[in-house]
């Protein structure tokens, strides 16, 4: 069984640029896990200029780091703000990714916590995010009191997204 990291063995910390070469390794590895290895299309670059050259920034990232891993970024966590008109700002989880060998430690749930802490802190009333109906996270998001809204109020969640969009956009 693997054992949990003690609570300073790992640190959470707002992503820099120089971090997104790792985070683009993991988006991968998220896509391969997810059974989808042809769906990152996003290259270094564009999440170095989304993220940190861009203003207002697309997004923002947490990253998680070992300290006995000589300071290895290990998981990420990408978020962005939204609105909700029923209850006002909101955030949105859009990634949330641990290294498949550093899974089950309490990485995650640490990158999780970091997120909620800030959205609630910046005035959110509530975090959003999609978890895949076989991913066996599912369980903590449940257990952390997250409600499954395709089964309470059945909720759909669509896309719209490349040539579908743009055809749409010329019609």
């Amino acid at each position: 069984m693997t054992e949990k990291y003690k609570d300073n063995d790992v640190i959470i910390r707002e992503a820099r640029k120089e971090d997104m070469k790792a985070v683009a390794n993991m988006i991968q590895e998220l896509a391969d896990f997810e059974k989808m290895p042809d769906g990152p299309k996003l290259s270094i670059k564009d999440l170095e200029h989304d993220g940190f050259v861009q203003q207002p920034p697309a997004f923002r990232c947490k990253v998680a780091e070992v300290q006995s891993d000589s300071n290895n970024v290990v998981g990420y966590a990408i978020y962005f703000p939204t609105y909700s008109t029923w209850e006002g700002p909101a955030m949105m989880l859009e990634d949330l990714c641990v290294r498949a060998d550093q899974r089950r430690r309490g990485v995650g749930s640490k990158l999780f916590h970091a997120v909620a802490k800030e959205a609630w802190s910046s005035g959110c009333r509530r975090l959003d995010f999609h978890v895949l109906e076989w991913n066996p996270a599912r369980a903590f998001y449940e257990s952390a009191g997250a409600d499954n809204l395709t089964a309470s109020e059945q909720w759909c969640y669509y896309r719209l997204a490349g040539d579908r969009l743009q055809t749409f956009v010329q019609q």
